[in-house]
């Protein structure tokens, strides 16, 4: 069965953008294009993407920036590099900020697709991992802003939307404090904190009217949070 992806293309050739989003769609994924990293933080919480696709020359903050910087945040992002710098070099410079995959402009239409297909096989492996690992499941859907669980359907604030997206795609669905407050675009400090507890105290509660115990949602001593239920993310 195919997986349809939540997808971003950053690039800022508006020609190039706009038939990687054409291509994209024709294959049921949802595609937003965006010409810079500054687009990106304006939209960031309109839809929790899985995989990027970054373009390394950008204006403003480049692909590289963004990949370093993403993957802090969400860990199980996937991202796809897109450049006409092919050094050996620049490659590693891409794998070590946080790149899955490094595609040479122009980039063959077969190709992408390819690359696509392989890492959505990781993404459903890594969710049917967490389904079994498990034993209760949710079902996120962050356009809805709603949870469906056991217990029945609740609604979730952007903010919490954000919280949970992390967490379920962080590799062992945990994140330290920095991590969860940087995904709510706040500057890491003690009021910051002090704002997410209260947030995560929040979500647990709604997590538990969904179906799950209060430890699917437990601090780890003071570090960071980590989730203990499968979730799908629609």
């Amino acid at each position: 069965m195919e997986l349809h992806l939540k997808i971003c293309i950053v690039e800022d050739n508006d020609d190039l953008r706009e038939s990687l989003v054409e291509v994209l769609r024709d294959q049921g994924h949802v595609v937003l294009g965006l010409a810079s990293a500054e687009e990106l933080v304006e939209a960031k919480h309109l839809e929790p993407f899985e995989l990027m696709l970054l373009d390394l020359n950008l204006p403003g903050e480049d692909g590289l920036q963004m990949a370093q910087r993403l993957k802090r945040v969400q860990p199980g992002l996937r991202i796809i590099m897109m450049t006409t710098r092919t050094s050996l070099i620049d490659r590693v410079k891409g794998y070590d900020t946080g790149a899955d995959l490094y595609l040479p402009k122009p980039v063959a239409e077969a190709e992408l697709l390819s690359a696509v297909r392989a890492l959505a096989r990781q993404i459903r492996g890594d969710t049917l991992q967490a389904q079994n690992s498990h034993e209760v499941a949710l079902t996120l859907d962050p356009q809805a802003q709603l949870l469906s669980g056991p217990q029945g359907v609740v609604p979730l604030n952007p903010v919490e939307v954000t919280l949970l997206t992390s967490l379920a795609f962080a590799p062992g669905q945990r994140l330290e404090h920095w991590q969860l407050i940087e995904s709510m675009g706040l500057e890491v400090g003690e009021s910051s904190k002090a704002n997410l507890a209260v947030r995560i105290t929040r979500l647990r509660g709604k997590l538990g009217q969904a179906g799950c115990p209060g430890s699917a949602l437990r601090s780890l001593r003071s570090s960071g949070y980590q989730l203990g239920a499968a979730i799908e993310i629609r």
